[in-house]
């Protein structure tokens, strides 16, 4: 039952990053309010992993942007807050991997700040 959920966690991770990514290739006039839309969520997604890296480091002795949904899906895999698969892991990682392509850490956290990089630039410009 937990690796169940566990996957339909992940799932849902594979829902919110393709709907924030695919928001960059909708059009304005397709979407008014689109630029403020995904600016404001690109911080929340962005916001909560910034925060959440500081709520569990005590656990991790790291900081770590680490996601909500990453911390979940991980304890349902039976692996500690303290265990780097928590902490040096991300959506992107386990999805790139599946496809062959092993990717640092750094390397995610990279791309979610460039997406908020490009959202924002939208949104200020």
């Amino acid at each position: 039952m937990k690796n169940l959920l566990a996957k339909t966690i992940l799932l849902f991770h594979v829902v919110i990053v393709a709907f924030w990514l695919s928001l960059l290739l909708v059009p304005e006039n397709l979407f008014p309010g689109k630029i403020s839309f995904q600016f404001y969520l690109s911080l929340l997604i962005v916001g909560h992993q910034f925060l959440w890296g500081f709520v569990i480091l005590p656990w991790t002795e790291k900081y770590r942007m680490v996601c909500f949904l990453t911390t979940i899906t991980q304890l349902l895999r039976g692996e500690k807050i303290s265990d780097p698969k928590n902490y040096d892991h991300s959506f992107t990682r386990e999805i790139l991997k599946l496809v062959g392509i092993d990717i640092p850490h750094r390397v995610s956290v990279i791309l979610s700040l460039s997406v908020l990089t490009i959202v924002s630039i939208q949104y200020f410009f």
